[in-house]
This record gives C-alpha cells, structure tokens and sequence, in this order.
C-alpha cells in the first residue's frame, strides 16, 4: 500500500509524531540513537502496552501518548530528546 510507505517515510525522514503514534500503535519497533545511545520502542514484551528500552532498561506506558507525555531519553523527556533522534531500523 502506497500510503503505508508514505507514513513510514514520515517518520523516518520526518521524524513525525503522528507517524510514530501510527505506526508503533500498528505493531511496528522502531530502533533510533540520541547522542550516541541505542534506544527501542516496542508493545511486544512491553510490561503495559508499549516500551522504550535503553538496553535492558524499560520504560512502559498505558499508550504511545503517555510515552510521549512521560518517558525520558538520558533524563530528559523524550518530546526535548526527539529532534536529536536517529533513526536506525523500523522493524
């Protein structure tokens, strides 16, 4: 589907928040760096119903909103950390 790569595209070129809500509450993982540190985002194992992990580290939320809203990338809340982000691999 078209519009599929659109989204994906967005977010990995775009860093769109929008397609990151899209696309991680469709099942999707997405592999990124801030600063050099490996980060991951994921439902599947997550404790709630998504996660990010820096390494064995989880930080698990009720929805991609209160990740938005409530996680931190190295101290910091990931929406200050998000422009810093590379992306690595959407899985």
């Amino acid at each position: 589907m078209w519009y599929y790569d659109a989204i994906e595209d967005e977010l990995l070129k775009g860093k769109s928040l929008a397609a990151l809500l899209y696309l991680i509450n469709g099942g999707r993982e997405l592999e990124f760096t801030v600063d050099g540190r490996a980060y991951f985002i994921s439902r599947s194992g997550s404790e709630k119903y998504v996660s990010v992990w820096q390494g064995t580290a989880e930080q698990s939320f009720d929805s991609m909103e209160k990740l938005l809203d409530n996680a931190l990338i190295d101290g910091e809340p990931f929406l200050s950390a998000w422009p810093r982000t590379q992306m690595e691999t959407l899985f």
